[in-house]
């Protein structure tokens, strides 16, 4: 098949277009992205990893908080600047202060979680929010194949304890 020089400008652009790779492009991390409904939706060939973040949230006393928001966040950079990303949606402490969230997302060495009394003074009162940020290890499952499949993350927060306004 014979082409034209003056088609093929357009017979590439239409090829690249249907393989896809027109759409490549170098973004920043928040335009590669689309957050729906609390799940965050990785592009195909991606690595993720899995984590399993579970701690409790209590008072000075040691009482048991119900009702704290517990936000999971984590670690990336982007043109030398390190910040800190929701990777799910934010959780509540049951009637034990205890928490979880299972989260597959990009990976990230460190998790900030952010804890905030969002009821006001319903659940023992009023308490300043707070942080801690922990390390995370991720480790493959050797029976797992994928190549962007890079592991499994367990996070036990040390228990948190939150100081009254």
């Amino acid at each position: 098949m014979k082409i034209e020089k003056k088609n093929k400008l357009g017979f590439f652009a239409m090829l690249l277009a249907v393989l896809g790779i027109g759409g490549c492009q170098n973004q920043a991390f928040e335009e590669v992205d689309e957050e729906i409904s609390g799940i965050t939706m990785l592009a195909y060939g991606s690595p993720s990893a899995h984590y399993s973040v579970k701690g409790k949230v209590g008072d000075n006393k040691g009482q048991a908080l119900e009702g704290i928001e517990v936000r999971v966040q984590g670690r990336f950079q982007s043109d030398g600047n390190v910040y800190y990303r929701d990777l799910k949606q934010p959780t509540l402490t049951d009637g034990n202060g205890q928490w979880s969230s299972e989260i597959y997302h990009w990976p990230t060495d460190t998790l900030q979680i952010v804890f905030t009394d969002i009821d006001g003074a319903a659940n023992g009162g009023e308490f300043a929010a707070d942080s801690v940020r922990v390390a995370t290890t991720i480790v493959k499952d050797p029976n797992n194949k994928s190549p962007w499949y890079l592991g499994d993350a367990k996070v036990d927060v040390p228990t948190v304890r939150l100081k009254k306004k």
